[in-house]
């Protein structure tokens, strides 16, 4: 008996235990609460600025200053400028927004670490003639920036065992790309992703779900899912 077949004899009793590697394989007895899709990152080519876009949809983009100095990533609670004068993060959360054909304006509140109190300022995504540019007085390289054109994340994986790719019945750069528009949304400057050896199974609806660890400083989780019906991987 094969381990497929071992596998789905296991299942069907109910709930099973399967040693993989490091990790563990879980066989839900009963089916999971569905989730929502995450909504794919916005590739950093997106579209100049319409009526009705909010600052969400320019999640995961990168941008560029005017004179190349420095680039600005932003994601869903940090803004990452990066140059010769290094590295400066800004944590924030938007307490409002308006959009029109002029573009966005977000209110947000920010801090530059956990220990400093918060300020507010405006930032604002404006179209124009070749590209969106996006301003703020509160950023430390330049207050201004262009949307980069085909600027994307990389992401790779770090060494683990060959079963993963056995059960998820891909290779490394298929996991990779999968992994990848959710880990420029949520940790645009992380560049690895670790596997924690666990994968989950839940046999009623036919999903293996296992989690991988990005390389940021607060080691963000990425949750990766194979519909074993369709073959499908996603990532939330």
């Amino acid at each position: 008996m094969d381990k497929k077949t071992k596998l789905m004899a296991i299942c069907a009793a109910g709930a099973a235990v399967i040693l993989i590697g490091a990790g563990l394989a879980r066989c839900a007895a009963t089916p999971a609460e569905p989730e929502a899709a995450a909504p794919a990152a916005e590739e950093a080519s997106a579209p100049l600025v319409q009526e009705g876009e909010a600052l969400s949809d320019y999640i995961g983009t990168t941008w560029e200053s005017a004179d190349g100095s420095a680039t600005l990533t932003l994601s869903e609670s940090t803004i990452v400028e990066q140059g010769g004068a290094g590295v400066q993060v800004m944590y924030y959360e938007v307490l409002s927004e308006e959009s029109d054909g002029d573009g966005v304006s977000a209110q947000i509140s920010f801090t530059r670490s956990a220990s400093a109190p918060s300020s507010q300022t405006l930032l604002s995504i404006r179209p124009s003639a070749n590209a969106a540019s996006l301003t703020c007085d509160a950023l430390a390289l330049s207050k201004s920036y262009l949307l980069a054109e085909g600027a994307s994340t990389g992401i790779e994986l770090s060494a683990h065992s060959s079963e993963l790719n056995e059960l998820l019945g891909a290779d490394d750069s298929e996991i990779a790309s999968a992994i990848a528009p959710r880990a420029s949304a949520v940790s645009p400057t992380a560049t690895i992703a670790t596997w924690d050896g666990e994968v989950y199974i839940d046999c009623n609806e036919d999903v293996l779900t296992t989690t991988f660890h990005l390389d940021d400083a607060a080691s963000t989780i990425v949750q990766l899912s194979l519909d074993r019906a369709t073959g499908e991987l996603s990532a939330l």
